[in-house]
């Protein structure tokens, strides 16, 4: 990973899970996303959008179940995506943690403007 001007995602990358969890918490689907892009763009991975994308396919399944709730799913649908990044490197997992609480904040916010 380069260099980067941005102390606050250099924080999300090298904090404790713990402090990653506490920092992304009350974080607006807005700076989820923001933070995400900056991360796709620091590793040289696909778009934003081409990775959301293999998320929802993950999320949908041909066979008519339901989304996978166990994160190492999401996580090994994208994997091949970033085949220069090792394995033991979690940047994939921190990236995972922002876009998912990205989604759950926009589909609640969505359910909440359908229901009024």
């Amino acid at each position: 990973m380069s260099a980067s001007k941005d102390p606050e995602l250099d924080r999300l990358l090298t904090c404790s899970v713990e402090e990653l969890i506490t920092a992304v918490r009350p974080m607006s689907a807005k700076d989820c996303e923001r933070h995400a892009r900056a991360i796709l763009s620091r590793v040289g991975g696909p778009t934003f959008e081409q990775y959301l994308m293999r998320i929802v396919e993950r999320m949908l399944p041909e066979n008519g179940a339901g989304p996978p709730t166990d994160i190492d799913e999401y996580y090994f649908a994208v994997r091949d995506l970033f085949p220069h990044i090792p394995a033991d490197n979690d940047v994939l997992g921190r990236l995972a943690c922002l876009v998912m609480r990205m989604g759950q904040l926009r589909l609640k916010a969505h359910r909440n403007i359908v229901r009024q």
